[in-house]
């Protein structure tokens, strides 16, 4: 990943400062934030020498004033306690030159006539006063953000991007010797820019919301790669914000709103047509059903008929059967005809005789046989069984 030149970066206020504070009041500057609403990473002590001048000369005059009032005078205890305190003010004055505490989280650069020489961690420890603490440098992770508007997708439309970067200074010495923490900040800045804008350009505008979801593990490795020259290590990236324009966003509900009932008034007319096909269907199963009714009666009609045809016809060979045994038993035994016939007219006579309210008609001959006709062909045996007697 190549720095970029030609990007046009976003107004923005530094976010990545240096202050310039004794070595005493560093641990409270790491934490407290100044004017412009920062807290800083890297701190310039302001005093590099540490030799303790004011105290060793005063432990050096007290302690020669004290040997030579004690030459000139004799020794007394005044000259005993000046030159106490004196030797006890002189070792003070070289365990404050020698003595470095270094503020926890925080890494030192030494140097030795402007050289640097290692990089001491956080604690105390005893230092010639000639190697001087030239830069504290944080080690805790520090947030970056980065604004990037009117990022072209690549369906033309333009988007803000806002993102979270989270790095470590891993190396302070190479942070420190390459770069300044203000260049960084517009440097770290550029880059975060071109790449953000160049992972916008990759997606269309309705993929821009799914940035905050999204894994960004190649854009983390990418400024990785770029800021490693830094002694730079990203630890997390996070999109905090993506959005398109209003503008685009009022279109897209617009149209997100046509679509809807577009889709609403495709299901309804999905809808009718199934009810009209449900009904056609209804119906012709009506109809089915109706001509299914309709040909099983004609089928039971028709069964009916073929029945009745065949008992009618079956009927008609008895009476014919009949008529035909009738007619051998009349030429056969004429007398028992004669004799049956008188008493059906016995039988009618009775029963005329019986019934007073009845009204007798006499019709032809034909209207008298036709009962004895009827009564022998129901009570053929007991005809047969009689007519022997009637002929002797």
């Amino acid at each position: 990943m190549t720095q970029p030149d030609d990007i046009q970066l976003d107004e923005r206020d530094a976010q990545l400062t240096q202050r310039r504070v004794p070595l005493e009041l560093a641990s409270e500057a790491f934490t407290t934030r100044g004017a412009d609403g920062t807290t800083p990473i890297v701190i310039v002590p302001e005093r590099l020498v540490r030799l303790q001048v004011g105290a060793l000369a005063l432990g050096g005059v007290l302690v020669a004033g004290a040997i030579i009032g004690a030459i000139v005078i004799g020794l007394n205890w005044t000259i005993g306690l000046a030159l106490a305190i004196g030797v006890v003010v002189l070792l003070l004055g070289l365990y404050r030159s020698f003595y470095v505490a270094i503020p926890e989280g925080v890494n030192a650069l030494l140097a030795i006539g402007g050289r640097y020489v290692r990089t001491l961690g956080s604690g105390p420890h005893v230092l010639p006063p000639w190697m001087i603490v030239t830069h504290l440098v944080t080690r805790r992770e520090i947030p970056f953000d980065v604004l990037v508007v009117e990022a072209p997708t690549s369906d033309d439309v333009r988007v803000s991007v806002d993102a979270l970067i989270t790095f470590m200074i891993k190396d302070p010495q190479c942070f420190i010797y390459n770069i300044s923490p203000d260049d960084f900040d517009r440097v770290f800045q550029a880059a975060c820019q071109d790449a953000l804008r160049k992972l916008v350009r990759q997606i269309e505008v309705a993929a821009v919301n799914d940035l905050v979801r999204r894994d960004l593990a190649e854009l983390r490795a990418a400024l990785n790669a770029y800021a490693e020259r830094y002694g730079i290590s990203v630890v997390m990236i996070a999109i905090t914000y993506a959005q398109p324009p209003g503008g685009f966003l009022a279109s897209q509900e617009a149209r997100r709103l046509a679509l809807v009932q577009q889709s609403e008034q495709a299901e309804r007319q999905a809808l009718a047509l199934r009810l009209q096909a449900d009904e056609a269907a209804l119906t012709r199963q009506r109809i089915v059903a109706q001509v299914d009714q309709a040909r099983e009666e004609l089928q039971l009609e028709l069964q009916r008929a073929e029945a009745r045809r065949t008992v009618l016809a079956l009927e008609a060979e008895t009476e014919a059967l009949r008529l035909e045994k009738l007619q051998e038993r009349l030429q056969q035994f004429p007398e028992a005809a004669a004799w049956d016939w008188q008493g059906e007219q016995l039988d009618v006579a009775r029963a005329l005789a019986a019934n007073t309210r009845a009204v007798v008609q006499f019709g032809s001959a034909d209207a008298l046989a036709r009962p004895l006709i009827l009564h022998d062909a129901t009570t053929p045996a007991s005809t047969d069984h009689a007519a022997p007697p009637r002929a002797s």
